[in-house]
């Protein structure tokens, strides 16, 4: 019977917990994202989004962890989002873009506009609104203490809608849904460009130095110091943090969609991504990726072994034709030759796991290129070197790249370049030497009959 009061009470504890802390006001604070379906890179974002989620946490910030998340949100992404990385997350309606008709619209910031629900969440004194493409190094609840509205200018003239901060206001959101509805003037149709127009006078506000030491909020709109959202490409000029203003913890990826840092092929293309996921080993893992890769590995190792053992004699698939039949075989032949080189260069991106960690994606890409080459090889008696001179061309230029000990940036790129320059005769002299090979196989008799040689006796077709 005690046993059953006690289960009982510590249900009723329970209970009593998780209303408390489901309630909204654990913390007066909270750092939000939002997470929204309907583009090819959803999983990606929800990735990098769990990513940051676990490093605010890891650094302990004195706030709550919020994502905004449209309803079509996949059930067990925001069962992970609540019960691993202790995030609260709230469902909305997407809000319509009434932008969406404009000339050059990128559907990628369809709903981008979903950012806006952040001034509904109320329950917070202050909240911090973020891009998933955020690292933070430092602790930064110093910004709860901004005023209304603060966000920092990355560009000269326009400010950066990926980190900002904000008072709720339900007042406020729905004049923002009302200057919508209007058509309040946006020049990308995004965010971006919504808030931009919405807080046009941020250039010429105050910025947001320090604190207030008593621990007060600021009242008004504020200009945050650069440091506070650093643009990763101020990186690449030093190859060094050269940002004098303000406390440098926030990093922020805002170039070319496909150079996100948790894309593998980004490093060392762009050197600064190693430190997203070196964020991501310490934090998430790669336990979802791992089995992928073990599968394609021994994949290509079974393609490498199967290719060499069953080297086919491809000299009985050719039958003998007229001399403008053969004319015709033999440039066919070459292109499918050339295109199965190309191919085994290419193949290999489209099926590695998008967000796997730099290190293994390029092995497995340099593994699987180099299996899908001795198919071409041992299929068309190709000489194995010059198949694989832009397999070692492409292993020097990321060895090239990712050289630690570059003075600055200027020097990386003319070097990169340079290898680049000095590489080009010799893939031109690969090319040369493959189209020779080829030339030679198609005039010996076992793989197509010479010109002008009498046919073969009646009744016979295929060549021995």
């Amino acid at each position: 019977m005690w046993k059953r009061v006690l289960s009982f009470l510590g249900f009723v504890f329970l209970s009593f917990v998780v209303i408390a802390s489901a309630d909204g006001r654990v913390h007066k604070n909270a750092y939000a994202t939002m997470m929204y379906m309907g583009t090819p890179r959803d999983y990606e974002f929800y990735v990098a989004t769990r990513v940051m989620l676990r490093s605010l946490r890891n650094l302990k910030v004195d706030a709550d962890l919020v994502v905004i998340a449209s309803m079509d949100v996949p059930p067990r992404w925001v069962q992970a989002l609540e019960e691993e990385d202790g995030a609260k997350v709230v469902k909305v309606e997407n809000i319509k873009n009434p932008y969406s008709d404009q000339s050059e619209f990128d559907w990628r910031f369809k709903l981008t506009l979903n950012k806006l629900y952040a001034w509904k969440l109320v329950n917070y004194d202050r909240v911090v609104m973020l891009d998933a493409d955020n690292l933070f190094l430092h602790k930064t609840d110093e910004l709860f203490q901004c005023g209304q509205f603060c966000a920092v200018f990355i560009n000269p003239c326009i400010f950066h809608t990926g980190l900002f901060v904000l008072q709720p206001s339900m007042a406020v959101f729905n004049d923002m849904m009302h200057e919508l509805e209007i058509g309040r003037s946006n020049p990308d149709g995004a965010d971006q460009g919504f808030l931009t127009s919405y807080f046009p006078t941020l250039l010429d506000s105050p910025q947001f130095n320090a604190p207030p030491t008593n621990g007060t909020k600021l009242d008004g709109i504020y200009r945050l110091p650069l440091g506070y959202q650093m643009d990763a490409s101020y990186y690449y000029l030093k190859l060094r943090w050269n940002v004098p203003c303000g406390p440098n913890s926030v990093i922020t990826f805002p170039g070319a969609s496909w150079l996100k840092p948790w894309y593998w092929w980004s490093w060392p293309v762009l050197p600064l991504g190693i430190d997203w996921h070196k964020e991501r080993l310490k934090t998430l893992g790669y336990g979802p990726e791992i089995p992928i890769v073990v599968i394609q590995a021994m994949f290509y190792l079974g393609i490498m072994a199967v290719a060499r053992l069953a080297r086919p004699n491809l000299s009985k698939l050719c039958y003998r034709r007229e001399d403008k039949s053969v004319f015709f075989i033999q440039t066919g032949f070459k292109l499918i030759a050339i295109w199965s080189i190309l191919a085994a260069y290419v193949v290999p991106l489209l099926f590695i796991p998008y967000t796997i960690h730099p290190v293994i994606g390029w092995s497995l890409y340099f593994l699987g290129a180099l299996s899908l080459c001795f198919v071409a090889v041992n299929a068309f008696l190709l000489p194995m070197l010059p198949v694989l001179v832009p397999w070692f061309g492409f292993l020097g230029a990321l060895m090239v790249m990712a050289y630690p000990w570059y003075s600055d940036g200027v020097v990386r790129a003319l070097s990169v370049f340079g290898y680049a320059f000095c590489s080009s005769p010799f893939l031109y002299v690969a090319f040369v030497r493959i189209m020779s090979s080829l030339q030679v196989s198609l005039e010996r008799e076992g793989f197509l009959p010479r010109l002008g040689e009498s046919a073969s006796p009646s009744g016979f077709s295929k060549l021995y």
